[in-house]
Formats: structure tokens, sequence, C-alpha cells
């Protein structure tokens, strides 16, 4: 799948805002969320983009990445 700058997932409109992250990408079997929280809030890297798939009817988390400029 695709890696994500953080220039392009910036600049598209956030579908929905989760808890920590915006919902950048939605279609039928994927969603591409980008985080809001930092390093200093505990996250493994600033800027965190998380890609779920549709597998069996559940979303999961296949893919977790930081976003680079």
């Amino acid at each position: 799948m695709k890696k994500f700058t953080l220039k392009e997932l910036q600049q598209l409109k956030t579908i929905s805002q989760g808890h920590t992250d915006d919902l950048k990408i939605k279609t039928a079997d994927t969603k591409v969320w980008l985080s809001r929280l930092t390093v200093e809030d505990g996250m493994p890297y600033n800027n965190m983009v998380t890609v779920e798939k549709l597998i069996n009817g559940k979303w999961e988390i296949v893919e977790e990445y930081p976003a680079n400029l």
C-alpha cells in the first residue's frame, strides 16, 4: 500500500475526527488516519499514520508508520 507523506494527508479534508486521530481517507475496505498526538503524548513517533483494512467484516490495523514530510 502507498505510504502517504504528511503534506499529502494534511492537504486532504478531514472526513471525521476520532478521539486522537483524523480520518483522511475512507474507501469500502480501507481507512487512513493521521494522529494528532505526538511523542510527548506517548506515541511512538510524531504524525503517525494508521491504516485499517476491512478483513472478514472487521476493521483491523494493518500498518502504522510516521508520515514523513
